[in-house]
C-alpha cells in the first residue's frame, strides 16, 4: 500500500460508514441447482443461523458458502442456508424442519447452549451430525467449534484495566443475550474488575455484536455517565471510536472485536491510524467454515474431535506496532492484520482465516470461492485443542 494511500485511512473509514453497516438478509437459499433438485452424490448440509443483522455473521455464512463452492466441497455438498432469527422456539422448529426434510449435517449458530437439546438429540438419532460453531450446544451428540470465550474476555478487560491503570470509569458493551459467548465474556469482565477494585462500570448496553447498535449501546451509557474513561465493547470500538472523533472528545481505550476499523484506528499515525491504545481479540468467523469441512470429514466416516477450542487471535496496540507496516495488506496467510477500508468496510472482522481453514479476503466479503490455503489438523496448527467432549466448569456457561 502506498504511503499516501495509508495517510487517507481515516477519512476513507468516514465514507464508508456512511454508507452503512453490513446485515445478513433473511430467507433461504441454496447451492444446488435452479430446480431445487440436490444431485444424489452430493451430501444435503443445512447452514442453520439464528440471528443475524450484523458483519459477523454474514461473514461467517459467507466463508460457509465459499467452501462449499470450493472443490472438492462443490462435488461433495449441497448447501441450503435458513435463518430463524433469535427467538428459541423459532430454532427448534426450523432445526426440526431440517430433520425432516433429510439433511445429512446441520452446521448451526445456536441461540442458548441448552434449549435446543433435544431437538439436536432428535438429529442424532435420526442420523443427523450436527455441528455448533462459536456459540455452543451441551447436547452430547453435536460436535463444537469455538474459542474460549472466556479467554477472550480475561484478555480484554485485563488491558482495558492496564490502560486505565486500575482507575476510572468504563462502558460495557455486551452482546447477544442467552449465547455462551456473551454469558463467559460478561464473567470474565468480572473476575477481572474483581482484581482491580478502582476500576467501576458505569453502565452496560446490549451491542449484539454489531458496529451500529454498539455505538448507540456507548451513547446510551455516555449521556448517562459523560466521565466514563474506558469502554469494554463485545463489538463496536470502530464505531464508538468513530462516534468520539465526530464530537471532537478525546477518545477512549476500548477493548474489543477484531474488526478493520478498529484496526485502522490502532495503527500508528504514520500508516494513517490514531494510534489508539487498544486491544482486539477475535472470535473467528472462520469457525463455520471449519465446521463444514469437518461435517463431511464425518459423513465421510472419519473421525473428528467433538469439541474443538480453536486459537484465540489477539493483540494490542503495541503489538500492531511492532508489525509496522507489514501488518497492511490483503492476504492474512501472508501476515495481513489490517486491510485497505476503501475496499474493506471497518466492521469486517479481520479473523477470517487460520492455518485451519481455506477461504480468503474475498470468500469472506461476496461469498464467492477465494481459496488461499490447504487446510490443516488441529494437531498441526498452534493453540488448536481437540476434546472428546465439552468440559464444564464454572467460567464457562457451556463449558470448554
Amino acid at each position: 500500500m502506498k504511503r499516501a494511500k495509508r495517510k487517507g485511512l481515516i477519512v476513507v473509514l468516514g465514507t464508508v460508514a456512511a454508507l452503512g453497516f453490513a446485515a445478513c438478509g433473511s430467507g433461504s437459499s441454496s447451492t444446488s441447482g435452479s430446480n431445487g433438485a440436490s444431485p444424489a452424490a452430493k451430501y444435503k448440509i443445512a447452514l442453520s443461523l439464528s440471528f443475524t443483522g450484523n458483519d459477523w455473521q454474514s461473514e461467517a455464512a459467507n466463508l460457509v458458502k465459499a467452501e462449499a463452492a470450493t472443490a472438492p466441497y462443490n462435488k461433495l455438498v449441497d448447501l441450503h442456508t435458513d435463518i430463524a432469527g433469535t427467538d428459541v422456539t423459532k430454532q427448534i422448529q426450523t432445526l426440526q424442519s431440517e430433520i425432516s426434510a433429510g439433511y445429512k449435517a446441520i452446521i448451526v449458530y445456536p441461540i442458548s447452549p441448552s434449549a435446543l437439546n433435544s431437538t439436536i438429540e432428535q438429529a442424532c438419532k435420526a442420523g443427523v451430525t450436527v455441528f455448533a460453531y462459536d456459540s455452543l450446544v451441551t447436547a452430547p451428540c453435536a460436535y463444537n467449534i469455538h474459542i474460549d470465550q472466556y479467554e477472550w474476555g480475561i484478555y480484554n478487560a485485563t488491558q482495558l484495566a492496564q490502560y486505565l491503570h486500575g482507575q476510572g470509569q468504563i462502558a460495557d458493551i455486551t452482546g447477544v443475550p442467552g449465547t455462551t459467548v456473551d454469558s463467559d465474556r460478561q464473567k470474565a469482565l468480572h473476575d477481572v474488575l474483581a482484581k482491580y477494585p478502582g476500576i467501576q462500570i458505569a453502565g452496560s448496553a446490549n451491542g449484539a455484536w454489531a458496529q451500529a447498535q454498539g455505538k448507540t449501546a456507548f451513547t446510551s451509557i455516555f449521556a448517562a455517565h459523560p466521565n466514563v474513561t474506558g469502554v469494554y465493547a463485545e463489538a463496536g470500538c470502530y464505531a464508538i471510536t468513530q462516534y468520539l472523533l465526530s464530537i471532537n472528545h478525546t477518545v477512549l481505550p476500548c477493548a474489543g472485536e477484531f474488526s478493520n476499523g478498529h484496526h485502522v484506528y490502532m495503527l500508528s499515525k504514520a500508516l494513517g491510524g490514531i494510534d489508539l491504545q487498544s486491544s482486539s481479540a477475535g472470535s473467528p468467523v472462520y469457525s463455520g467454515e471449519l465446521a463444514l469441512i469437518d461435517a463431511v470429514k464425518v459423513l465421510q466416516g472419519k473421525k473428528v474431535a467433538h469439541d474443538t477450542i480453536l486459537p484465540l487471535p489477539k493483540m494490542n496496540t503495541a503489538d500492531l506496532a511492532a508489525k509496522g507496516a507489514s501488518a497492511i495488506g490483503t492476504n492474512p496467510a501472508k501476515g495481513a492484520l489490517v486491510f485497505d477500508p476503501s475496499t474493506v468496510p471497518p466492521g469486517t472482522f479481520g479473523d477470517f482465516w487460520s492455518p485451519l481453514v481455506e477461504q480468503g479476503l474475498q470468500a469472506t466479503l461476496n461469498g464467492t470461492s477465494d481459496k488461499i490455503s490447504t487446510a490443516q489438523e488441529c494437531a498441526a496448527v498452534t493453540g488448536c485443542i481437540s476434546q472428546s467432549q465439552i468440559k464444564l466448569d464454572s467460567n464457562h456457561s457451556g463449558g470448554n
